[in-house]
């Protein structure tokens, strides 16, 4: 007998015993649509994302599996399961898969959004749970909430009534994302950005202009973030994301300067 007939079953079972442990894992799994080869159901999901999972959880049920290229993605649709998730499992679902973008974005998940389950993100938590997200705070900026609300309908009643302006419609977007930029500066930075005519000032601009940029970066990741074995043919361009993480601080520490000198001088005033 030659060598060739004795490494042909110790062949063979190297190769069945990793496919048979995969064909197994893949049975395990909820049911779902047929994924295509490497670019999984990518090329089956709708524009209107919602909709197309509500269309596949009436076809495979509450829970069902959708392929991102190589990335497996379980979904739920009740409220029942996302309880079971989000409450009773949270600790085991908690870490979150970040792409290249959302890499570099999060610094490597320092955020609270990106952040793995772990000492830091139960700390930054922690934080956010006591000092920002109390009913006490919340009620503390309750004013500027309403502040906002009226400046809106003062706004939009100038734009109704102004001269030559009687029976044309009105755009409500604009008057609605004005009151929404200047509610989270406000509770943000502690200051408006935008006054009542919709102009915007200088860091204004410029917090605008990042936050687009970011957006932008982010929305324009190609379909190779889904499959990791062709990322080296699309590397990302690093000198943008630091570009745009540096002017991020930049505007963040000068707010920051602004705020510890205002309190020095409110200080100084008692």
């Amino acid at each position: 007998m030659d060598v060739a007939s004795l490494l042909l079953p110790l062949v063979l079972a190297l190769v069945a015993i990793p496919i048979s442990l995969a064909l197994l894992d893949w049975l395990r799994l909820p049911p779902g649509p047929c994924p295509w080869p490497v670019v999984g159901n990518l090329r089956q999901i709708k524009p209107v994302r919602c909709r197309c999972f509500q269309e596949w959880a009436e076809r495979y049920g509450p829970i069902f599996s959708v392929w991102f290229g190589s990335s497996l993605t379980v979904v739920v649709s009740t409220p029942e399961l996302a309880k079971e998730v989000l409450k009773e499992h949270d600790q085991q679902l908690a870490n979150c898969t970040r792409n290249r973008s959302t890499q570099r974005f999060s610094r490597n998940g320092q955020d609270l959004v990106w952040a793995d389950y772990g000492p830091h993100y139960i700390k930054v938590r922690k934080l956010c749970n006591l000092e920002l997200f109390t009913q006490k705070r919340l009620e503390a900026l309750r004013p500027i909430r309403e502040d906002e609300v009226t400046a809106m309908v003062s706004s939009v009643h100038r734009a109704a009534t102004g001269p030559g302006n009687e029976g044309k419609p009105l755009v409500v977007r604009s008057h609605l994302a004005m009151v929404s930029f200047n509610n989270i500066t406000r509770l943000v930075f502690g200051k408006r950005f935008m006054n009542a005519n919709g102009d915007i000032n200088e860091e204004g601009q410029e917090f605008k202009s990042i936050v687009n940029n970011g957006i932008k970066i982010g929305a324009s990741l190609s379909i190779v973030e889904y499959v990791w074995y062709l990322r080296w043919l699309f590397p990302l361009n690093e000198e943008l994301y630091k570009t745009h993480n540096e002017r991020r601080d930049q505007l963040t520490k000068k707010i920051i300067e602004e705020h510890e000198v205002a309190s020095i001088i409110s200080w100084m005033h008692c």
